[in-house]
């Protein structure tokens, strides 16, 4: 039995017919389409793909080792910081330039935990609960706490033990214990 043709196929060599106008569109009008717009159209601006830069950006910082904040205002911002502590305060330079090195260390190891956070979480966004998160994994949630009640002078400070717990239990209460 002879094979028979089928009526909904079409051939692969017939060009394609404008669905508008019904006719077959050419070589040279495909051409037409490719190239800029007419005259009086605006053409568009080159836009890379979203995460391009960025991930530009990172191979560049990764390279190189400068500071990524700017010195002038990190030093004012320490300087602003120890204003309420002591108003005669000096520093010298290379201990602000160490306090700048640290502070930028510190901060890039939490944005790269709490990236790893979102990544986890199935984003690609950092929000504030990857930081909070990272900072709770870490340990670090009760090392910014600032007392801001006046003090007389007359005050005892007890530390409260961080990492071995039982030990420093123990020390801490024959502290108090010995002070009554």
């Amino acid at each position: 039995m002879p094979r028979q043709k089928v009526a909904g196929k079409k051939n692969k060599q017939q060009s394609k017919q404008s669905v508008a106008t019904g006719s077959k569109a050419s070589k040279a009008d495909k051409a037409k389409k490719k190239t800029a717009p007419a005259e009086g159209g605006v053409k568009r601006d080159h836009r890379w793909r979203p995460g391009t830069v960025a991930l530009r950006e990172i191979k560049r910082y990764q390279k190189q080792t400068t500071l990524l904040l700017a010195r002038a205002p990190f030093q004012r911002f320490v300087r602003a910081i120890c204003e309420g502590i002591d108003g005669q305060m000096r520093f010298q330079s290379q201990a602000l330039i160490a306090l700048q090195e640290a502070a930028e260390a510190y901060l890039t190891g939490l944005f790269e935990d709490s990236n790893l956070c979102a990544i986890h979480a199935n984003r690609v966004t950092v929000m504030k609960k990857d930081l909070e998160l990272a900072r709770r994994i870490r340990g670090e949630r009760f090392h910014d706490h600032r007392d801001l009640q006046p003090k007389t002078g007359k005050e005892v400070f007890y530390q409260l033990p961080y990492y071995d717990e039982k030990t420093h239990m123990k020390q801490l209460t024959s502290v108090i214990v010995g002070k009554k």
